[in-house]
């Protein structure tokens, strides 16, 4: 029986540990996607909603 339970917890490590690895790269992406040149614009747009009076342009 102990033998069957570890290899659950080895095989729980790897999926941890996949599922980590995955969020990091998403986190990573979606930063690097944000931050990106091309999307300052937007990003410069975004931050002036706060300031903006309601007005329609």
């Amino acid at each position: 029986m102990s033998q069957l339970l570890h290899g659950a917890e080895s095989n729980l490590g790897w999926l941890m540990g996949w599922t980590t690895l995955l969020f990091f790269t998403s986190m990573v992406g979606w930063t690097v996607w944000a931050f990106a040149p091309s999307r300052r614009a937007a990003m410069e747009a975004a931050s002036r909603i706060p300031l903006d009076d309601g007005e329609e342009r």
